[in-house]
């Protein structure tokens, strides 16, 4: 599908980025908001608006998937869920999930979250995502709050065609403009084992990962793979921990990282929250990309 360069167009798609974080505008406004968006009358100052409250605040981007420019995206219409999970969230799609969420049949959200009627929808709503407007959204937030943490969850060096011809570079140039805290790792190894370490080793900011180590003597790698990293924010001491994708060798090509293993690793976890608690964390924070069901099960098992 081609895009339309109409300014109509241009603020559209500037709208989508910010649909899958609505939680910006308050849900006490969905419904007129919602119908703002579908006359097309909202503006950028109306969408960034949001409630500023508390000492301390988090944004979190995850499955960038290298994806620079807008592009039409249809969310999945089927997740499984095994066990106590089926039918549980994340695993609630379509018609459903907008029922779950009190989300208008046709309105912005109904598009840019769930699959049903999706191309009728994008012909009237267009493209959605893009770095630029991640941007905005998050040079916003950091005006109001400008001790917020910012925080990356993970595949974003891969994806595209352009990351694939630049070996990730152009996404880590991105990303170092947009100045993360922190980020941790999955689909990035995918760029080989000495690729990765050579991007991570530039990196201006933390890239954690307590569960890679080292695979030929299971050990950490704290050099290049730091567990976590502390801030001080709002007034608070914050330790972030890093998650990286437990399943590396069964997800993806084994031999393109084979110095590296991954797993869960519970213990080490409570090891290092332990650790960081000693040292005086009063928040602790996992960056993760084990997956919502994993997390529920880490969080039930670490103290």
């Amino acid at each position: 599908m081609r895009e339309r360069p109409s300014p109509m167009i241009s603020r559209r798609d500037f709208l989508q980025v910010s649909m899958a974080a609505s939680a910006l505008v308050g849900a006490s406004g969905f419904g007129n908001w919602s119908r703002l968006a579908a006359q097309q009358s909202l503006t950028q100052d109306q969408l960034l608006q949001f409630d500023t409250f508390g000492n301390v605040s988090l944004i979190h981007v995850t499955d960038i998937h290298a994806q620079l420019k807008p592009i039409y995206f249809r969310e999945p219409s089927i997740n499984i869920g095994v066990g106590p999970n089926r039918g549980e969230v994340p695993h609630v799609t379509g018609a459903d999930f907008r029922k779950l969420y009190g989300i208008e049949d046709g309105s912005p959200s109904h598009y840019a979250l769930s699959s049903g009627d999706f191309s009728a929808l994008a012909q009237a709503y267009g493209k959605v995502g893009g770095l630029d407007r991640v941007a905005t959204v998050v040079h916003s937030i950091r005006a109001a709050r400008p001790d917020a943490l910012l925080l990356d969850g993970g595949d974003t060096w891969h994806g595209s065609y352009t990351c694939y011809q630049t070996e990730g570079q152009d996404m880590v140039n991105v990303m170092n403009g947009l100045k993360p805290d922190a980020m941790t790792f999955h689909w990035e190894f995918t760029l080989g084992s000495e690729r990765v370490q050579e991007l991570v080793e530039s990196l201006p900011f933390a890239a954690l990962g307590q569960n890679i180590f080292d695979a030929e003597w299971d050990e950490p790698l704290p050099d290049l793979f730091p567990p976590y990293k502390f801030f001080e924010r709002g007034g608070v001491k914050i330790a972030v921990i890093g998650q990286a994708f437990p399943y590396m060798p069964i997800a993806n090509p084994r031999w393109m990282f084979p110095e590296f293993s991954f797993g869960i690793r519970d213990e080490n976890m409570q090891s290092m929250v332990d650790e960081v608690r000693a040292q005086g964390a009063e928040l602790v924070v996992c960056l993760s990309h084990n997956g919502f069901d994993v997390d529920k099960k880490m969080a039930s098992i670490v103290t």
